[in-house]
């Protein structure tokens, strides 16, 4: 048992019976005797305290041969005391009672296994499986005492022989594709799980989720394509299988090989492009945007008419919004993409251009909303044209075509108020939300209003409002609004006056006023050395200074608080960002390595050292 206290009183209770046991056995019938005999048996059982189990059992035993619980109650203690010889010869006793009782059979191998006397073993289960040799159960019965043993390979071999006896192929495929996975024969589990798809290909889902159990290995995922293109090649109409190869493409980030299984899929099935639409939408998830927007250009160009047009349209402009962003970093363009450039250049025309069309030809939707919003979120962050954004987003609110946009446009109008450093405005678009829009929005909006509060330094409201967030932990936003009222109460008393400047560097970060926040952060640290929030102040320090392209200056704070802050919990976050400046701006592998290593010797139990291992593999070149 794993609760030493548990046990103890289980025990306490046990030996209690025990001293009363004699005096009880004398006014009660024989079996009313035995009765109470297997009770305790069965509670030292529970126990773990096998040999006063094994006594009561083989008193029960004696008096009665032929009960099987008694029997199997004594198989069990004697087999725990490793008492192999005892139990091998109760199971023969019993096999004279019960002659040619598979079962009983089975397990006699089985205790010859574990005695040491394996060639023993084996020859008591041929003896079972000669006893019947096209009966598949005995095959099972067999195989799961030597899985139960861990005798893989053996049990490997006894299904195949069960397949050669019987004729069938495809006997046991569910449980030959569970062993060869797992010792890590990844073509033979593949195989097998390919024979149960070509029987049953309703089992699609349930092989995809056993395959996903080890697909997580790049090498394992790369056989198992190669297996199932094998198959698609011999039934190229087998539409279960190309459907399994277009996952496991996908699963490798193959996004343009899965791009052509989806669109031959489409077209056998005569979805008149659902699957691309649908393929487009889980590859847009994964930034492969060059291959999202072809997809969704085929679906607007070849399917017209078909009812997934519309927000086909709608995701080619996403697609092309987030190439204008950056390069896809999965998939690099080439010149036989079908992808227009003008449509990707960097001054994001070709969106925003995409965007006013649906805006035009479809004024009364909700995809005239959501592109609205998407042209609002051009302007703010690519062109800091505030006013503009402010004037499409409201634009998307009057639309009112849907609750959900209608809500979304009117949190980013909070944003820009913010930003324009209209907070009061900015409160009564964020109670405008809480009045009118879905509980989906209740939550975010206590919080983005507790964050004016903040900025505002109105404490005792934030708090007020984060605590209603508090009470539902695990979510993201909870464990923000943890972060946050963590903040609050900790510096609230004992440093008020530092938490006022830190509110105000904050929120000039937000208003992406990022030399004016840095220089407060940086007079906030000369001016209240010893508060508790310092170690925060350089962290936003350096995050500052690294977005602004100050890198040394920003590795120089992130050694402060790593090296020398000791009582600081952002030590371990520090390190890392210390390796990611060396790895992603400084393009420095070795600096980068040394980095994530000093990470893991440091603090092995951070919640980084996951990634900070992830990074190391990737830039030795370990990782497949």
């Amino acid at each position: 048992m794993n609760n030493p206290f548990g046990l103890l009183m289980a025990m306490r209770r046990f030996y209690f019976v025990v001293l009363l046991f004699p005096l009880s056995l004398a006014t009660l019938s024989a079996q009313q005797q035995d009765a109470m005999r297997l009770k305790l048996a069965q509670s030292f059982e529970q126990a773990g305290d096998w040999e006063r189990a094994a006594s009561l059992y083989e008193s029960l035993y004696q008096a009665d041969p032929t009960n099987y619980v008694y029997f199997d109650g004594l198989r069990r203690s004697y087999t725990n005391l490793k008492q192999y010889d005892k139990s091998i010869q109760l199971i023969e006793q019993r096999l004279r009672l019960q002659p040619f009782d598979p079962t009983l059979t089975a397990a006699l191998g089985g205790l010859h296994y574990q005695k040491g006397d394996e060639p023993t073993a084996d020859s008591v289960w041929g003896v079972v499986l000669r006893s019947d040799p096209k009966n598949a159960n005995l095959y099972r019965l067999i195989a799961s005492q030597m899985i139960e043993l861990r005798l893989y390979d053996k049990a490997i071999s006894t299904y195949v022989k069960a397949r050669t006896a019987t004729g069938n192929e495809r006997l046991f495929a569910e449980d030959l594709a569970g062993l060869y996975g797992a010792l890590q024969q990844y073509e033979a589990s593949t195989r097998e799980y390919v024979k149960i798809l070509n029987t049953n290909p309703q089992q699609l889902s349930f092989i995809q989720s056993r395959l996903a159990s080890f697909t997580i290995r790049g090498e394992a995922t790369a056989v198992a394509q190669l297996v199932v293109q094998e198959e698609v090649q011999r039934s190229p109409e087998n539409s279960a299988l190309r459907t399994l190869l277009a996952w496991l493409m996908m699963e490798r980030k193959d996004f343009e090989g899965a791009y052509q299984e989806y669109r031959l899929l489409d077209r056998a099935n005569n979805m008149n492009g659902t699957e691309i639409f649908n393929f487009a939408q889980r590859v847009f998830q994964e930034q492969a945007y060059f291959v999202a927007a072809k997809a969704y250009k085929e679906v607007v160009e070849k399917y017209k008419g078909q009812p997934r047009v519309l927000q086909a349209r709608f995701g080619f402009a996403r697609s092309i919004e987030e190439l204008s962003a950056a390069a896809d970093t999965l998939l690099k363009p080439t010149e036989s993409q079908t992808v227009p450039a003008s449509e990707t250049r960097p001054s994001y025309g070709g969106a925003i251009a995409l965007y006013e069309k649906l805006v035009t030809e479809y004024s009364k939707s909700d995809i005239a909303s959501q592109s609205l919003v998407r042209i609002g979120i051009i302007k703010r962050e690519r062109f800091a044209d505030l006013d503009g954004a402010l004037r499409a987003f409201e634009e998307a609110r009057k639309l009112g075509a849907n609750i959900v946009s209608a809500a979304e446009a009117t949190f980013n109008m909070a944003e820009i108020l913010l930003m324009q450093n209209q907070l009061p405005r900015a409160k009564e678009e964020v109670k405008a939300i809480l009045l009118r829009a879905p509980d989906q929005f209740r939550d975010r909006a206590h919080f983005a209003f507790a964050e004016l509060n903040y900025f505002q330094g109105e404490l005792d409201s934030a708090l007020a409002r984060l605590d209603l967030l508090t009470k539902n932990v695990g979510t993201d936003l909870a464990n923000d609004a943890l972060q946050l009222q963590y903040f609050i109460l900790e510096n609230k008393t004992a440093a008020p006056a530092a938490l006022a400047e830190f509110s105000r560097a904050e929120l000039l970060t937000r208003q992406k006023k990022f030399s004016e926040a840095l220089g407060r952060f940086q007079e906030l640290v000369k001016k209240y050395p010893t508060a508790l929030l310092v170690d925060d102040a350089v962290m936003k320090i350096g995050e500052l200074q690294a977005h602004i392209g100050r890198t040394p200056e920003a590795l120089a704070s992130y050694r402060s608080v790593a090296n020398d802050m000791p009582t600081s919990i952002f030590r371990d976050r520090a390190q890392m960002k210390i390796g990611e400046l060396y790895e992603q701006k400084l393009r420095d592998k070795p600096k980068a390595i040394e980095a994530y290593e000093q990470l893991l010797a440091k603090h092995p139990n951070s919640l980084h050292a996951e990634e900070a291992r992830k990074r190391i593999r990737l830039l030795r070149g370990d990782a497949i």
